[in-house]
């Protein structure tokens, strides 16, 4: 990890890039219609400029992949977590039904993605489009930087204000290159994970997987409860109506650095499973977990299997 890229991220602007997520752009008159069956949010309210984030669920309710969908005057753009555009793509071809008006188009070569966070990031924004970016959560907008066409969204925060470029492929170098000249720096993976774990965000293949459903993971924000019907509406409806949960995702601040994965307990008993850890400038060893929920009160202290590490659990994100 290195420091100067992290404290850039928390103090000015620090870029990272996302090619390797997967973009899709759904068109058609019934486009909204599928991705609303099929995943958690209400996807058919969303105007042209507006997005959100939902999830791919399974007929169990466990997660497939988060995606962030943007609505576009004459589609959806849809986002996929890393290298997860193929299986997503394959997915949402596999249910469009014979009378759907529905075409998939994958995108994943013909744009490009770069993130960019930090607390400077929309002064540094403005100043290279020459336009005030003023957006909504995921809400979505067209501009033009250091020459070349491109969609800017805001995402949710990492060090403060954040946004996602998506970028014609042929633009990538140009827009990097005026970014970095403008004083942004480059995250590495490592730095950006810790970042992620300091936020509470779930990774794909780590928190994000078909072990969970979107509430344990604390996805409310991707859930309509009042859309109706979708593929595993049943049992998230029924887990939130009587508020029910076996686990749910929490902070650990460990007393020593740890390797993830590993199991938790607590008097021998299993007390969740701990999914990432990371070491933070600012708080130390620290890292997500899935906690039983009877062992999920901030302050509980876990112990780790096959360790002399223990972790306490706290509220995320993490805070001094």
């Amino acid at each position: 990890m290195h420091t100067n890229e992290y404290a850039s991220a928390l103090e000015r602007v620090a870029i990272a890039d996302e090619r390797a997520a997967g973009r899709i752009f759904m068109r058609g008159r019934d486009r909204a219609a599928l991705l609303h069956r099929l995943s958690t949010n209400d996807i058919q309210r969303l105007k042209p400029g507006e997005g959100a984030l939902t999830v791919l669920t399974t007929p169990i309710g466990r997660i497939i992949d988060l995606l962030t969908v943007h609505a576009l005057d004459d589609a959806l753009l849809v986002v996929t977590s890393p290298d997860q555009g193929p299986p997503v793509f394959r997915h949402l071809r596999q249910n469009i039904f014979f009378n759907d008006q529905v075409t998939l188009e994958p995108a994943g070569r013909t744009h490009a993605q770069i993130a960019v966070y930090g607390p400077q990031a929309a002064r540094m924004l403005t100043e290279l489009t020459g336009a005030e970016i003023r957006l909504p959560l995921h809400g979505i907008t067209p501009a033009t930087l250091a020459g070349v066409s491109l969609l800017i969204a805001r995402r949710k925060p990492i060090g403060g204000d954040s946004f996602t470029l998506y970028i014609p492929s042929d633009g990538y170098d140009a827009v990097q290159a005026a970014l970095l000249a403008a004083g942004a720096a480059t995250l590495d993976a490592a730095t950006l994970d810790v970042l992620r774990v300091e936020r509470g965000y779930g990774a794909f293949g780590r928190e994000l997987s078909q072990e969970y459903i979107p509430l344990e993971t604390g996805l409310l924000d991707a859930v309509s409860f009042t859309k109706g019907c979708y593929v595993g509406q049943e049992i998230i409806a029924r887990m939130e109506s009587r508020g029910r949960l076996a686990k749910r995702l929490c902070g650990l601040q460990l007393s020593q650095p740890i390797m993830a994965p590993a199991k938790l307990q607590v008097d021998g008993k299993d007390a969740g499973d701990l999914t990432s850890a990371v070491i933070s400038p600012r708080f130390g060893p620290i890292a997500l977990a899935y906690v039983r929920t009877a062992y999920a009160e901030p302050g509980t202290l876990v112990g780790i299997e096959g360790s002399t590490a223990t972790g306490r659990v706290v509220e995320l994100p993490f805070t001094r």
